[in-house]
Formats: structure tokens, C-alpha cells, sequence
């Protein structure tokens, strides 16, 4: 049964239903609808502003609660994914009210006591004025401030009611591996299963292995996820059994690449329902990838091209109407489109003007190439293209075999097929991983961080990855920047580099910041010489605690003990 999100509160008849699982625990809609009826009581007494920016990154029932307490409270909500003193100032310029778990006291905030009595009457009433206050990246990577009426999400929901009506008939559990804190977690997995009758899962499934043992617990679950998740658990598919039971897979946040939505269709029976759109704009239209590379438009969306074949979007989801998005498309009929890049994503080279999304397509059908990314950065008062890619088997062995020098020359022989020499990239960097954040969308930081450094990482093959183990084979190409000058006609691999591109692999592998940390029982074995195959193990044994050997057969190069504050 569809209840709009709006009038959750008001029309919904199903106390006894069960709307959460905490920990696997059931939460009723009652115990759900009186914890949100004391908290509203308690925000009117407490909150003096309209507004009221709700942080409370752990515990997700509770953020649910606050969250629709607000609302009742007549609050709009301004909702950070993350708080910390250096982002906080836009925040506090719009109120100085916070709903928070996280801290005992913030500098320009007022932090509202979570304390609050029970056995509230308190009269619900439709929420549909509110407003809610996004924050994105955009496209230059500077927070952007988005205002949406919750009409505009309740409308959204209600769309996707009827179009997954199929699923929901099946009385699945939502499964997620995205937070609630920006549109696309908040509206799949805390309205649409809200609204739909529909319980949701409130832990957040990080590893495969979580994934496995919620597939375990539930006859059929959905599951709201991203395309860097699925990317990475597809990598390691040949590890993973997963039970015949997701009979749905949701992805938004970045484009799905084609292999990995075949794989995820051959590991779990469900190709990837993949959602186009903006926090602007809401959601414009979708696709499965084993029907095609065309995106259908949502019906209540209407779509119209402006002269350079971009996007302008009308729809009761938009925040504005009409709304000009930078994605280039090509229409396929009146209700389809092929996308074929963004506008604001154009950039000038010399007298050339370039396409980034082309140069990165170009790289990938490159046969050693799995993953690129492209960049223009100014150098010297020009700009010049920069990309970073990720290789295939066959590229890690042709690199391996042939060194670095030789494959970035070869590459460039294959973009002059394309583009004119000017327009070739001066700066190449070949990594492991490009990073993401948990949306799926490129942490421009950290890539402008690699583009900024000359430090090759390792080629690295026949990666096994479980929740507290990683494991490797290494190999440190002889032509790489750190093996010059240490020594002179003998080069040996730098210990510092040894623990460097460990505790690089400890963020990228088990999301650990490594800014404060000690290192424990350090000792140095062997000597590691250019091109050769080091087997690495890379072992979590506490939260905070990792181990790490380097060694071949019987021969160990190095091992430590690892502690970080941040783990």
C-alpha cells in the first residue's frame, strides 16, 4: 500500500507494520510515529529559527527521527553530509541551530539537547511546504547550496512508486551501501521504502561480506547502491557467492560502466536500474544496460534540447523550471536519449577545443585500459590535458613486461588516431584506483593530489580483498622516479616508499585516513631491486590496528605494525 511521504503521519492506518530493522531488530511504525511525535513537541520548545541543520552521521534511526520531527516542528532542514569546524561557516549563516549526536559543543552553533519526554500528543500535519537545503560538489568542486520544497521529493517518490510497483509487490527489505544525507540515499532508501509499505534495513552494507549476510537474513532484499561500490565488489567476483534473492539493484551518483553492470547482472540476476539527474533537477530519466546504452525519460519529466543539444528539463521534481543541465545528448526518439557528455566539460587547448568525456571514451576502448579520467589544469599559462587511468590485466602485463616509458608512448602513438599532438595529455598517471567518494563521484582532491605527485604506484595483480585483509602481488617498475639516485648504479626501493604506498592502500582499501598515526616492530629483511614481484599482506587486526609483510616464497623484505587515531 503507497502512502505519500507527505502524509505519512496522517493516512497511514498500519501501526503493526514493521518499518526498520536496527541491528536486526524490528521497529514498528508506532514506536517510529511516537518517537517522532515527542521529538517534534520537543524541537517547537527548543528550536527558535525556521531552520535547523540536522547532523547525526552514526545513527541512522535517529536521524530519521529528528529528520521527520523537524518537519513536524515546522522546521526546514539544511542537511551537510559532513560537519567539521572548517566547513561549518555556510551552515551557521543560515542558522545557528543543531540537531546533533556527534558533538558537545561546536563553534556558531546552538546544539540541541536530544533529551525529551514521552507520551506526546501531538497532531501530524502534511509537510509538504517544507524545504530542505542540499549541498553538492558541482562541477568545480566548491559546495553548492541547493534549496528543494519537500514536494518536489514527495512527488518523486511517488513516480518511482508506481514505475517499481513490480518489486514492491514482492515485500522486499531496502538494503543500502549510501547514507541519507544527500538526495539520492534520502529518497531511496528512507522514503521510497517509508511510503511503499516497505521495511528498511538501517545498517549501511560496506563490504561484500555485509551484503552476504543481509541476503542471508531477508527472503528478498533491494539494494541502493552506487556505481563505486558495485565496481568494486565485481572486481572481485570470482571470490563472491551471492544468494539468488536481490531482485532489484538501484545506482545513481555517476555514469555505471558497461562491464561493470554486465557483472553485476551475472552476480546477483539483476542488471542495475540506473537513475540520471541532479539534486536540481531530481530524477530525468533511467536505464538497464542490458537493454541499452539509451536512458528513458520518466513520464512526468518533459525534456527539450537547446541549440547545443543540452538538456532542458521541466518536471514537478526540478527546483526550477525550466532547468539547463550541461549534459550533452543525442535523441534517439521522443522519449529516449544517448548522453554524450557534459558542456562544462568543453575546455580549450591551444586553438583546439577538446572534449574531456571524448578522450576518456577514446582511452578506454585502448585495449589495456579499463578506467580513465581526464583533466585540464593550467601550467605554465596554458593548459594542458592530464589524465589518470586504470589497466587491465592484459595492460599490467604489457607494462610490466615493456616498463612505463614505453607504454606511455605507445598510448600517445594511439590518441594521435584522434586528436592533433597539442591535445595529447601531458601528464599521465597509472593507478590502481581512481578515487570516488561514496556517491560515486570523482574526490577532485585527491586527483588533483596525484597529478601533483611523481610517485608511480606499484603495479599491482591477483588482488584478493575480504573485510580485514588485502592481499597483492607488487611489482615497483624500475623506471619509477624513486628509484633514481637511491643508490647510484644499485637502486633498491626506499623503505619510506614501502610505507607510503602501504598506508595509501590502507585508505583506498579499507576507507582509513592515515593523517595520525604510529608505526610499531618496523624491520627491514631484505633489499627490494627494480621489477621485482613482491607479494604484499595487508591485514586489519583491530579497528585502528594494521599489519603489513612484504616477501616472495620464503624471502620477507619488510613487515611493521601499523596504529592510526583515525581507524
Amino acid at each position: 500500500m503507497f502512502t505519500p511521504i507527505n502524509r505519512i503521519f496522517l493516512d497511514n492506518t498500519q501501526e503493526n507494520r514493521i518499518v526498520f530493522y536496527k541491528s536486526d531488530v524490528p521497529v514498528y511504525f508506532d514506536e517510529y510515529m511516537q518517537d517522532v511525535a515527542k521529538y517534534a513537541n520537543h524541537f517547537v520548545n527548543n528550536i527558535t529559527d525556521h531552520k535547523v541543520v540536522i547532523y547525526i552521521p552514526d545513527d541512522f534511526y535517529l536521524f530519521y527521527v529528528c529528520f521527520m520531527a523537524a518537519l513536524q516542528a515546522g522546521k526546514d532542514i539544511i542537511l551537510p553530509a559532513l560537519l567539521t569546524e572548517q566547513n561549518a561557516k555556510p551552515l551557521f549563516e543560515m542558522t545557528n541551530f543543531l540537531i546533533s549526536d556527534k558533538f558537545d559543543s561546536f563553534t556558531g552553533f546552538n546544539i540541541v539537547n536530544m533529551n525529551c519526554e514521552n507520551n506526546i500528543d501531538w497532531v501530524f500535519k502534511d509537510i509538504n511546504e517544507r524545504f530542505l537545503y542540499f549541498f553538492t560538489s558541482g562541477s568545480t568542486g566548491t559546495p553548492k547550496r541547493i534549496k528543494k520544497q519537500f514536494k518536489m521529493l514527495a512527488a518523486e517518490v511517488a513516480f518511482h512508486a508506481s514505475n517499481q510497483k513490480h518489486l514492491i509487490d514482492k515485500k522486499p527489505v531496502m538494503v543500502s551501501s549510501v547514507a541519507p544525507y544527500h538526495m539520492y540515499g534520502l529518497l531511496w532508501r528512507f522514503f521510497f521504502p517509508l511510503a511503499n509499505n516497505i521495511a528498511s534495513d538501517l545498517d549501511i552494507v560496506f563490504t561484500p561480506e555485509e551484503l552476504q549476510k543481509k541476503q542471508s537474513i531477508y527472503d528478498k532484499i533491494l539494494f541502493a547502491t552506487t556505481p563505486s561500490f558495485l565496481d568494486g565488489i565485481t572486481r572481485y567476483q570470482n571470490q563472491y557467492i551471492f544468494k539468488n534473492n536481490c531482485i532489484g539493484i538501484y545506482s545513481s551518483g555517476s555514469l555505471l560502466q558497461p562491464k561493470t553492470s554486465r557483472d553485476a547482472y551475472d552476480m546477483f540476476g539483476a542488471s542495475p536500474f540506473e537513475i540520471f539527474g541532479s539534486t536540481e533537477t531530481g530524477g530525468v530519466a533511467s536505464r538497464k544496460q542490458k537493454n541499452g546504452q539509451e536512458w528513458t525519460i520518466f513520464t512526468p519529466v518533459n525534456v527539450t534540447l537547446t541549440e547545443n543539444n543540452e538538456l532542458l528539463i521541466e518536471s514537478d521534481f526540478s527546483c526550477e523550471n525550466p532547468y539547463l543541465m550541461s549534459d550533452i545528448v543525442e535523441k534517439t526518439s521522443e522519449n529516449t536519449f544517448i548522453l554524450k557528455g557534459r558542456g562544462d566539460r568543453m575546455v580549450k587547448i591551444a586553438e583546439e577545443r577538446v572534449s574531456l568525456p571524448e578522450i576518456e571514451d577514446r582511452l578506454c576502448e585502448y585495449k589495456y585500459i579499463e578506467k580513465s579520467y581526464a583533466s585540464a589544469i593550467s601550467s605554465h599559462d596554458r593548459n594542458i590535458i592530464c589524465i589518470i587511468i586504470t589497466l587491465n590485466d592484459s595492460g599490467k602485463e604489457n607494462i610490466i613486461k615493456n616498463g612505463r616509458h614505453q607504454f606511455i608512448k605507445e598510448l600517445k602513438q594511439y590518441l594521435l588516431n584522434f586528436f592533433p599532438n597539442v591535445v595529447l595529455p601531458r601528464k599521465i598517471r597509472i593507478v590502481n584506483t581512481i578515487p570516488v567518494n561514496t556517491q560515486g563521484k570523482y574526490i577532485k582532491s585527491d586527483i588533483n593530489a596525484m597529478f601533483e605527485s611523481n610517485l608511480a604506484e606499484p603495479i599491482m595483480q591477483n588482488i584478493i580483498k575480504t573485510d580485514s585483509n588485502l592481499s597483492a602481488d607488487l611489482t615497483f617498475l624500475k623506471d619509477s622516479s624513486y628509484f633514481n639516485g637511491h643508490f647510484p648504479n644499485h637502486p633498491i626501493l626506499p623503505g619510506v616508499i614501502q610505507i607510503y604506498f602501504v598506508l595509501l592502500l590502507i585508505k583506498q582499501y579499507f576507507n582509513v585516513e592515515m593523517n595520525d598515526y604510529r608505526i610499531l616492530k618496523l624491520k627491514f629483511s631484505n633489499l627490494i631491486l627494480p621489477d621485482t614481484l613482491v607479494h604484499l599482506d595487508l591485514k586489519k587486526i583491530a579497528k585502528n590496528e594494521f599489519t603489513f609483510d612484504y616477501y616472495c616464497g620464503n624471502k620477507k623484505y619488510s613487515s611493521a605494525k601499523i596504529v592510526t587515531k583515525a581507524g
